[in-house]
């Protein structure tokens, strides 16, 4: 199983917090760099994709001629996916934007909301509030859309606990069958890391966290990744598919892909990317660099990693490869191990960057 995942770098708005490969839209980029996504689609020859990710950036600030123009380049991969997800901002994703969405297969939403307090909004520096992306939201539900995902963030600047329970429970209340939540994370090149902000203290940011938790377990979202629920079994196919540790094509300015033990990273410069194309970065992945990643993704999962999936794909049984570092959490209570899979506890999956550290 693959997937493919197209790198839409245009903001109307840079977030505060952002320090994705994106940069502001302008028309005449955006033409160029449409030229360049359709000289890369045809240089990489995809074949074989169960699902496809348009994201950024913000793919909903192109205008509607340049969003058609990317989904006709990407019809191909569509009309064969079983998930075709795009992210929107629920202050660009007009009704016509909508509609072609519809008509080119696509059928999953990923809306950024990150907050509904007016406050906080303004500190990230986002327009889409809790009435725009309720009405967003009611607009792609009648347009036949209904497997719709929503972010939101926690440890903002000055964000309360009282404020987190309301947008947990406004998000809970929205037509929405998933939801990813992020804590927020100073990049040394965003607006926030440049003005010096400091993170959330760690014990109020894992405060946040259990909180979601709860909540939404009582709201009938499972929690089935570490910052990932769904209703009703809608888990984010193209995402499992990098739990899983399967292959994935990479396309734009600033994506990555994974194919046949090769991770490559395109340039991140669009000046390069429109003007001289992907330029990628390639690495061969050994062995144990796999077998490594594939631990540390598949333990993101509630279901853990599959000791038989291991097995089949490195030839070596997994408790025998990191025997050590299993037993220590096993005992600890981090990790739960029993004939079929190896798993992270809930005390675990609140440490697993620790408890990785003994699978290096």
């Amino acid at each position: 199983m693959r997937g493919l995942y197209v790198h839409v770098p245009f903001c109307d708005h840079i977030c505060a917090y952002c320090d994705f490969t994106r940069c502001g839209y302008a028309k005449g980029l955006a033409d160029k760099w449409l030229d360049a996504i359709e000289a890369e689609l045809k240089q990489r020859q995809i074949t074989d994709c169960e699902t496809v990710y348009i994201g950024g950036g913000t793919p909903s600030c192109l205008s509607l001629s340049q969003l058609e123009g990317l989904l006709k380049l990407l019809r191909p991969y569509l009309k064969n996916s079983t998930e075709a997800t795009i992210e929107v901002n629920a202050d660009s994703f007009s009704d016509d934007k909508l509609a072609v969405c519809k008509e080119y297969g696509i059928n999953r939403i990923s809306m950024g909301a990150q907050s509904f307090q007016s406050d906080l909004l303004k500190v990230i520096e986002r327009k889409a509030d809790y009435d725009m992306i309720s009405d967003a939201i009611e607009r792609i539900y009648r347009q036949g859309i209904h497997d719709i995902s929503l972010d939101l963030m926690y440890g903002l600047p000055n964000q309360t606990m009282a404020q987190w329970k309301e947008d947990l429970n406004k998000a809970a209340g929205l037509a929405i069958t998933h939801l990813s939540l992020y804590a927020l994370t100073i990049e040394e090149h965003s607006r926030f890391g440049r003005a010096n902000i400091q993170p959330c203290d760690p014990d109020l940011e894992a405060d946040f966290y259990e909180e979601a938790i709860e909540f939404l377990k009582q709201q009938g979202f499972a929690h089935y990744e570490i910052s990932n629920f769904a209703k009703d079994a809608h888990y984010a196919k193209h995402n499992l598919i990098y739990w899983h540790y399967e292959d994935f094509y990479g396309i734009g300015c600033g994506a990555s892909g994974k194919i046949n033990h090769m991770r490559y990273d395109n340039t991140r410069n669009l000046h390069t990317y429109i003007t001289k194309g992907a330029c990628p970065d390639k690495h061969m992945l050994t062995k144990q660099e796999e077998m490594f990643e594939a631990v540390m993704m598949g333990l993101r999962l509630r279901e853990g990693i599959n000791k038989q999936t291991f097995y089949n794909r490195f030839h070596e049984e997994l408790h025998m490869r990191y025997e050590q570092a299993i037993i220590k959490h096993v005992r600890l209570g981090n990790l739960i191990e029993d004939e079929k899979r190896l798993y992270t506890s809930y005390q675990g999956m609140l440490i697993l960057h620790d408890i990785l550290v003994d699978f290096l």
